[in-house]
């Protein structure tokens, strides 16, 4: 009887150790990989807010510079 409740702690004991084992090996690896690379930025620096104008005929919002017909007869644009 005291054989087995000897075994049994025994075999208790080395798991548990060996799940703290195993989990302090997967924090050092975590430590010494590098650090996840940031995206490289895009060419020109980052893109400026542009104004919009509203289309007073249909509604639709239009880069201020760039805007163009949208093809109704009585477009502005």
């Amino acid at each position: 009887m005291f054989g087995k409740f000897l075994l049994t702690v025994a075999v208790i004991a080395v798991i548990w150790f060996g799940f703290r084992y195993l989990s302090r090996l997967a924090e050092l690896r975590r430590r010494d990989q590098p650090d996840t690379v940031a995206p490289p930025h895009p060419p020109g620096g980052a893109a400026e807010a542009e104004t919009m104008v509203e289309c007073r005929i249909c509604g639709t919002w239009q880069p201020g510079r760039t805007a163009r017909s949208c093809g109704r007869a009585d477009c502005p644009y």
